[in-house]
């Protein structure tokens, strides 16, 4: 090889070798010095979430729970339920259970609709519907262990109903009944029902196909005032046994006021001609429970509560009440808690009144409200207590619509009072009569026996005594 190539092929390398550099060079700079001809963008935000779409009905939320179609559509129209449709039944419970009672309300169809049910049942399964009548007969279900730890359903109960004027049968699968039902014997009970609709089942003699529901529990309307104002009985079963009001006192509690709200005071009143005794109301609250009584009394407070909760004011209209404390002459000044829908124009409200009333209500139970008085040394010292101790004063709780207000007219101060006030007179009656007879036994006495004593004999003076002979008297 010739050694100029490869001189001249060396010197070529090296050349394009520096040229190739400084290029480079050069476009650094170049970048360093002038800005970018586009902005520079930010990293794309992520879109906001959308919010879930409302549940647009009874079914959507049935397979929500677990529900789908295919346990709806696998009933079978014309039968009773039958061993291979028991899964279904007990899948519809244990979702039934876990509806609000807001949302059985709002999307139950009235009983009026019933009657699409035997035409399309297909289209309707799974739907809600409201309907009353009178139930004939309660039956005892008891699932096998399995169900009953799969779907925690120790029991559940089967109505036998009639409804309507031409009384159609109907089948209530409930989770609950009213504990006064006699269970597998005849019955004849107004109720009312807002059960989801299953099937049809078999046909009575008349060849009308017997609805399938399955529900929370049957209302009882019995055949007093309260179940006149449709109010279901069976909430008392509910309560709860503790003082303060709870989460299980809640829907017994609205119920009331709803149905106090769609009486007439003046009916009430007719209906409690007499003031009631409220001995049995502090003694035997359990038996006193849903029955009318009116009081009379003074009421020493009357305090307006809001509503705040949007279920109670959309499913009864209920966005205020009225807490009342009354005292009757036969309470020995114990308080009595009424909860009304409103007052009469012009009554006062506050915490300290004084204004006699009459007012008729149901009594509900008996609980405790707060009491600000401290507590008694011994229990103020209780280490078990702990900071926070709330004292409690138990009381009759009834729920009215309105106090008739007797303005003008003196407050009764009580029975206490009265009895202290005859008590007195009585004792001072006494007290001079004692004395008096004390003062005659004196009389006599000094009459009858010092007198005659110290009397001297007639024609003797106080010479003849001898008194001056006797000497001075001695003190041994």
């Amino acid at each position: 090889m010739p050694t100029f190539s490869f001189k001249a092929a060396v010197l070529a390398g090296f050349a394009c070798c520096w040229a190739a550099v400084s290029l480079t060079a050069v476009r650094a700079a170049d970048d360093k010095a002038t800005p970018p001809s586009t902005p520079t963008r930010r990293p794309a935000e992520k879109p906001p979430k959308a919010k879930p779409a409302p549940i647009a009905d009874a079914r959507e939320m049935l397979e929500l729970y677990g529900v789908d179609n295919s346990y709806l559509d696998g009933l079978v129209d014309g039968q009773a339920i039958g061993p291979d449709e028991q899964e279904s039944l007990w899948r519809v419970l244990f979702a039934v259970r876990r509806f609000s009672v807001a949302n059985i309300y709002r999307w139950s169809n009235p009983q009026a609709a019933l009657a699409q049910l035997p035409k399309t049942p297909g289209e309707f399964r799974g739907e809600i519907f409201e309907f009353s009548g009178r139930v004939k007969n309660v039956t005892i279900e008891k699932p096998l262990a399995e169900v009953v730890d799969r779907f925690n359903l120790p029991q559940f109960y089967r109505c036998e109903l009639e409804f309507g004027d031409d009384r159609r049968p109907a089948t209530v699968y409930a989770l609950a009944v009213p504990k006064a039902w006699k269970k597998d014997r005849p019955l004849d009970e107004r109720c009312g029902v807002r059960g989801f609709f299953l099937k049809l089942g078999e046909e009575d003699r008349d060849g009308r196909p017997r609805l399938v529901f399955a529900a929370q529990r049957v209302a009882w309307y019995p055949d007093t005032e309260l179940g006149d104002l449709k109010m279901d009985v069976g909430l008392f079963d509910e309560l709860s046994p503790k003082a303060e009001l709870g989460a299980e006192d809640r829907e017994c509690f609205y119920e009331l006021l709803a149905a106090a709200g769609r009486a007439g005071t003046q009916e009430l009143l007719r209906r409690t001609p007499q003031p009631s005794p409220v001995a049995p109301l502090f003694n035997q609250p359990q038996t006193q429970q849903g029955k009318l009584v009116a009081l009379v009394g003074t009421a020493r407070q009357a305090l307006l509560r809001r509503v705040e909760d949007p279920d109670i004011v959309s499913r009864f209209g209920i966005d205020h009440y009225y807490e009342i404390e009354i005292s009757t002459p036969d309470s020995q000044n114990n308080p009595i808690t009424f909860c009304v829908r409103q007052l009469p124009e012009g009554f006062p409200q506050g915490e300290r009144i004084l204004e006699t009333v009459r007012i008729p209500g149901f009594f509900m139970k008996k609980w405790g409200y707060r009491v600000d008085a401290p507590l008694p040394p011994t229990a103020a010292g209780s280490a078990d207590l702990g900071e926070d101790v709330v004292r409690r004063q138990l009381a009759p709780l009834l729920i009215g619509r309105e106090p008739l207000w007797i303005p003008g007219e003196k407050p009764d101060t009580g029975w206490a009072t009265t009895t202290f006030v005859a008590a007195f007179v009585v004792g001072m009656l006494l007290l001079w009569l004692v004395v008096w007879r004390l003062n005659r036994s004196d009389d006599r006495f000094h009459r009858q026996v010092v007198r005659k004593a110290v009397a001297i004999e007639d024609g003797r003076s106080l010479n003849d005594l001898g008194l001056e002979d006797a000497g001075p008297p001695r003190f041994d």
